[in-house]
């Protein structure tokens, strides 16, 4: 049986009612929980029982790149420099998910991590169990939207997904060894429009023979569209005109290709909370007969079924404290594992903290700068892309403060601002703040 889809993307709720999509959005609200939530809560305790599957992207989800090992979601989550920064995964009221890890420059791996900022996934679970059903996933957008794109275009072509309703707009970054997910929620401002045309501008531009191959370079857009693209986006003339356009596709897409996901794939959000342990029926008929069996021994003979209980209370016991140890033994060995291949190979990685050049390049940024990607390597090399998005914009007071702080350019290809576009890209190596 096929489980049924909801979607939740920012305040804006899509539920079937007889084989149609209804759609209705909602205001901020003033509780910890927001009334859209609230509703899908209550669509889904009133369901009949059966397998839930959600689109879950509500208002102020946060999507962080994470460097890591090339590990499990269990193993990510029992890094102590993973709980001591994001202890999202250590919660039981928050839902958080990780994508596989994918390698990055100098042989290290990278993951983006999804999780909520606010609870809100666990009533949802709760309300799929008053209701005697089960919430089987709970995918963030950019994990559904991934998929959709990997359902509708060629792997080669594809990189970015626009997703476009009229109470929420985003931007997937899926393919190109770079992945991220920026979300506006209610009314577009002029601003948020530039900003979204430069995600998924001609920042991977280079000259060409021809359109099409310099779209192919670029990659595809996918668009997942709930009503009609040239109404939701006044940008759409120019990226129907810019040869990238691969498909549009409606939320039934979405929808479907959000089912088909396997239920263990690392971004579940639903993964974070304890579930109730299922007994197998056989196991169930199994312990009713051997408890038939021993009370009839009991009832032939009362010493030789008390020796028998106490025997297999020992066993039990013994047997718990092995399992137990054994558990132990191999969280440690996994821990092992992981911090090896968490551990530099070259010398020199890693001698400045990341926290600390990260809260001072974030003094210098000025107001006027919007920065949208920012990558540290094993060898400390950096690359800092960002758009101007207000006026009185300085590059060379910037390039100043950028060197006092460490990230100093690679000579003259390591620093390109383009005054028209507003767009800058700075590449180097990080070498601590000067003295």
């Amino acid at each position: 049986m096929e489980p049924r889809v909801a979607i939740l993307l920012g305040r804006t709720v899509w539920a079937r009612s007889g084989g149609n999509w209804l759609r209705r959005s909602f205001g901020e609200g003033d509780g910890m929980t927001s009334p859209a939530v609230l509703h899908v809560a209550e669509i889904l305790s009133g369901e009949p029982p059966g397998k839930t599957v959600l689109v879950f992207e509500p208002e102020g989800m946060a999507h962080q790149a994470v460097d890591t090992p090339k590990a499990s979601r269990s193993i990510f989550a029992s890094l102590a420099r993973v709980r001591s920064e994001h202890p999202v995964v250590v919660s039981e009221r928050l839902g958080w998910g990780i994508e596989p890890p994918e390698s990055t420059q100098g042989g290290a791996f990278s993951t983006l991590l999804h999780s909520e900022l606010a609870p809100g996934l666990v009533h949802l679970r709760d309300a799929c169990i008053r209701g005697g059903s089960e919430l089987a996933a709970a995918w963030p957008a950019y994990t559904a939207a991934a998929a959709c794109m990997k359902s509708c275009v060629p792997p080669s072509h594809a990189r970015s997904v626009l997703m476009l309703t009229p109470d929420f707009v985003a931007v997937s970054t899926c393919g190109g060894g770079k992945r991220s997910f920026k979300g506006w929620v209610g009314p577009m401002s002029d601003r948020d429009w530039r900003a979204f045309s430069m995600l998924i501008g001609d920042f991977e531009a280079r000259s060409s023979h021809s359109m099409a191959e310099a779209a192919l370079r670029r990659g595809g857009i996918a668009v997942i569209a709930d009503g009609d693209p040239k109404r939701l986006c006044p940008v759409w003339g120019e990226i129907s005109a810019s040869g990238r356009l691969e498909t549009v596709v409606d939320m039934d897409a979405l929808a479907e290709s959000a089912a088909r996901i396997p239920a263990k794939h690392p971004a579940n959000l639903a993964e974070a909370f304890p579930r109730a342990l299922r007994l197998d029926k056989c196991l169930v008929g199994g312990a009713l007969l051997g408890a038939s069996v021993a009370i009839a021994l009991g009832a032939l003979d009362l010493g030789l079924s008390a020796r028998l209980r106490s025997e297999g209370e020992s066993d039990r016991k013994r047997e718990a404290s092995l399992g137990g140890r054994l558990e132990i033994l191999a969280k440690n060995q996994g821990e092992m594992m992981a911090l090896r291949k968490e551990a530099p190979e070259q010398h020199g990685y890693m001698q400045f903290g990341r926290h600390y050049a990260l809260i001072g390049l974030a003094a210098d940024v000025p107001d006027a700068l919007t920065l949208t990607a920012l990558s540290i390597g094993r060898d400390n090399s950096f690359e800092i892309e960002a758009i101007v998005v207000g006026t009185g914009f300085d590059p060379e007071s910037l390039r100043s403060s950028l060197e006092r702080r460490g990230f100093k350019p690679a000579g003259q290809d390591g620093w390109a601002f383009d005054a028209a576009s507003g767009r800058l890209v700075v590449r180097g190596k990080y070498e601590g703040p000067q003295k």
